[in-house]
């Protein structure tokens, strides 16, 4: 089963980076699960985390909604990984398998520590970054599909000459 949790809340703190820089200072859960096309209790309940750890403030009421709690350069990536998966680990041991030879007596064990360095792994490379170095990083791609798309509407259109059905090879005639 794929986990959305992360992917979701790191969209969602993205989008309120944005909003923020657009002027705007907070969002309600239904705007954001609206953008994220995102089951709307699953966004409240990450929204929940995200205030819980400092990430995002709440305002209550009719013009209320979340906003971000610090500037998108003090929030790293590793930190809104850990809210959002409340600090479980990537992947865990199964802890179903009979003890029956080397692999089954000491897979539980074995796969515990590979995890362990992937998610050491994955933290740090998430704590090199912040959420405006990753919102910089979403204006780069933007830019570069947006050359593309450029570059793309100013080829010349290629002729209509009809293709050859039989490869290009010509056909004697008896």
């Amino acid at each position: 089963m794929l986990d959305l949790r992360f992917p979701t809340a790191l969209q969602a703190m993205l989008s309120l980076a944005l909003a923020e820089e657009s002027g705007v200072s907070r969002m309600t859960s239904a705007e954001l699960a609206k953008g994220l096309r995102a089951n709307p209790s699953l966004v409240r309940r990450l929204l929940r985390q995200l205030v819980d750890r400092g990430l995002l403030v709440s305002v209550l009421g009719k013009s209320g909604g979340v906003g971000l709690a610090r500037p998108a350069s003090a929030i790293s990536l590793a930190e809104i990984y850990a809210a959002a998966t409340e600090g479980k680990p990537l992947w865990v041991p199964r802890d179903d398998i009979p003890h029956r030879c080397i692999v089954t007596s000491n897979i539980e064990t074995y796969f515990a520590g590979l995890a362990r360095v992937a998610d050491e792994a994955v933290t740090g490379a998430l704590a090199r970054s912040s959420l405006a170095d990753a919102l910089a990083q979403l204006r780069q791609l933007e830019g570069r599909r947006s050359d593309a798309r450029d570059a793309r509407n100013r080829q010349p259109a290629r002729s209509a000459r009809p293709r050859r059905l039989d490869g290009g090879r010509q056909r004697r005639v008896p």
